[in-house]
């Protein structure tokens, strides 16, 4: 691993390692037959078996709680599938996050050379053109959108999801359910990660575009359109090798992302229903708990989608600038400039930039919004299912007793 984008990554990859989501970053500088290498992997595959094992309690004695729970509260409608269907998420998705890192460990590899390649070449290939672009502090930017995200999570969620955990848990597997909770939350933070890398490729590869914009623009001279021509064809080139990088980590985080979308929306389902059953509770103390919990699962959602949408806008956005260019030697702008401005336009126009979850469905701000709605129509089901069990209820009582 090199350059300037992996190396201020690496504190949150390290983090990620730690929590057992993907493996340490360490390891993808050694070669592949150090024994150093082999001792590291050993480790950390003895410790991610660790935390599965964790996850296979923390779902057993979850699910023989929610048993004890749907007795005692007599709630035996949809209570007790939805919280079973929640519960064996905690190791269905620790489990397919081991299985991706296994299968796609070099894939992985591939994805950090590749970045660093991008890097290297984008800042490299255009030195000749223009001033260098002014680089904001990409520590400071990670660190606003990523590193306070991460801190809000394992400070804040503690405090909202262990209160609402019954008493029927002992404190210690309350907290290996919180820690549980928290590793499957930064599922979705990792993948942000990523998406905020590629933004900052294409970020840097567009002020290139457009320092080729102002270049040509003053361009009387046939050699240095020749050269700004080639340079294009290179920025055209680059930007395809984006789009590719994308489709390698779209491979990589496939099934894991699908399982946190479907993990939270179940969630959302979950409490939404307990929220309803303690309704009537004079002493619940965790309504506004679930609320804000419910909130933080949401959101954890919403910044990935968000992140992927403002990324394909800055794809999008080259297409503007091709449209704007023109060569300052005359009017018409010469044929060589034209066929590399065509070219570049037909590449944008077939490769439409995506972040799927192996077309599934779009990691996008309109994809968010269907599933809130959907979450919505579901909870309004849900509920109408309840009241109509309770009416039912209410009318057996009312004959029995007349």
């Amino acid at each position: 691993m090199e350059g300037q984008l992996l190396a201020t990554s690496r504190p949150y990859l390290q983090l990620f390692s730690l929590l057992t989501l993907t493996p340490p970053p360490s390891s993808f500088g050694m070669s592949s037959r150090s024994g150093q290498r082999k001792f590291l992997l050993s480790i950390f595959s003895l410790y991610s078996c660790c935390i599965q094992l964790i996850s296979v309690w923390v779902t057993f004695i979850n699910v023989v709680i929610l048993a004890i729970e749907v007795q005692t509260l007599e709630v035996t409608d949809f209570t007790n599938a939805l919280g079973l269907v929640q519960k064996i998420f905690y190791t269905l998705l620790m489990a397919t996050n081991y299985v991706y890192i296994f299968i796609y460990y070099g894939r992985l590899g591939d994805i950090y050379r590749e970045i660093a390649a991008l890097e290297k070449d984008i800042d490299g290939t255009f030195q000749s053109f223009g001033s260098k672009c002014k680089q904001p502090n990409f520590r400071i930017y990670m660190f606003k959108r990523i590193g306070l995200w991460a801190i809000f999570i394992v400070l804040v969620l503690p405090r909202l999801t262990i209160p609402v955990l019954t008493d029927f848990m002992s404190w210690r597997d309350r907290i290996l359910t919180e820690f549980i909770i928290i590793v499957l939350e930064f599922k979705s933070i990792e993948y942000t990660l990523y998406v905020f890398l590629i933004r900052e490729l294409l970020r840097r590869l567009r002020h290139k575009l457009l320092q080729l914009q102002r270049e040509l623009s003053n361009c009387e001279q046939r050699a240095l359109l020749q050269a700004l021509c080639q340079a294009m064809r290179r920025n055209k080139q680059l930007l395809g090798r984006i789009w590719l990088l994308v489709g390698q980590l779209e491979g990589y985080f496939l099934l894991p992302m699908l399982l946190i979308f479907l993990y939270n929306g179940v969630c959302v389902l979950h409490i939404v229903n307990w929220a309803y059953i303690q309704a009537l509770n004079p002493n619940d103390c965790c309504r506004f708990y679930r609320v804000f919990y419910l909130l933080i699962l949401l959101t954890n959602l919403l910044i990935p989608c968000y992140v992927s949408h403002n990324c394909i806008s800055l794809y999008n956005s080259f297409g503007r600038i091709l449209h704007n260019i023109r060569c300052g030697c005359g009017r018409i702008t010469p044929q060589e400039l034209s066929m590399v401005v065509m070219e570049y336009a037909l590449q944008l126009e077939h490769l439409k930039l995506r972040f799927t979850c192996g077309g599934f469905f779009d990691i996008n701000l309109k994809y968010f919004g269907g599933m809130v709605v959907t979450i919505i129509s579901f909870t309004i089901i849900l509920i109408q299912f309840k009241l109509q069990a309770l009416l039912d209820t209410k009318q057996a009582a009312t004959q029995r007793n007349g």
